[in-house]
């Protein structure tokens, strides 16, 4: 679909939402007249504050597909996944020197400069995914700014990206930054030399006020990125 109103209307006929006017107050806007600029192709992309705002409201699209055209409408954490069965956590005790590292700092707790050092961090275990990027590695998430994707306790699978202008919009990223260390949805900014990290947990209030809201920041401040190409689901016992 590589017209935004293809995509908007895609979600439209999904959702059974009858008119543009329904979508806006549907997504918290107070006009529809963005949808009829995609129409006659006055506007031609979706930014990343409407996508955030119209996934806000169906989270089981993805934003990338979304903003950019690209890949599966529905998001990786709405599919069914087929290979969970192929991943096995192997005992780093044992002496296992396959597969990727676990390692035990939470993303909001450590950072990937120190995973050399004995003194700071430990390998936990290691994991087999298959097609798994050689430098990945795996990294606890802790808190619930990023639920329902990132629940506290999952395993984030990330991937190192060295150069910040690779990111892929819409896609989480662990990301290291000033003194912040944290799994964020990363979404293009009006300002092209900056990022907007998004929370997707946009139902915890303080007040009337999401409690994890959206922070702009610039990409020169981006110390570490990585890309999260897998996440594994605490088990429920």
């Amino acid at each position: 679909m590589k017209h935004p109103i293809d995509r908007i209307n895609y979600i439209m006929e999904q959702e059974s939402v009858s008119s543009y006017n329904s979508l806006a107050k549907n997504v918290g806007l107070n006009s529809a007249q963005i949808f009829y600029d995609f129409k006659s192709g006055k506007v031609k992309n979706i930014s990343g504050e409407l996508g955030a705002k119209i996934i806000k409201k169906y989270i089981q699209y993805d934003l990338l597909w979304l903003i950019e055209g690209i890949g599966n409408p529905i998001a990786k954490e709405f599919r069914k996944r087929t290979e969970v069965e192929s991943v096995q956590i192997e005992s780093h005790d044992d002496g296992y020197e396959g597969g990727i590292p676990i390692y035990n700092f939470p993303a909001a707790a450590g950072g990937v400069e120190v995973y050399n050092d004995p003194n700071d961090v430990k390998i936990i275990g290691h994991l087999n995914i298959p097609g798994a990027h050689k430098n990945s590695f795996a990294l606890p998430a802790y808190g619930h700014s990023m639920y329902p994707t990132l629940a506290n306790g999952d395993l984030g699978i990330v991937r190192p990206i060295e150069d910040p202008n690779e990111i892929a919009w819409g896609e989480v990223y662990y990301i290291e930054w000033a003194d912040y260390k944290m799994y964020k949805r990363l979404l293009l900014a009006d300002d092209e030399d900056k990022v907007i990290l998004w929370s997707d947990n946009q139902e915890d209030k303080i007040g009337t006020r999401a409690k994890y809201s959206p922070i702009t920041i610039k990409k020169e401040k981006i110390r570490k990125l990585c890309l999260v190409t897998e996440i594994l689901k605490k088990p429920n016992y």
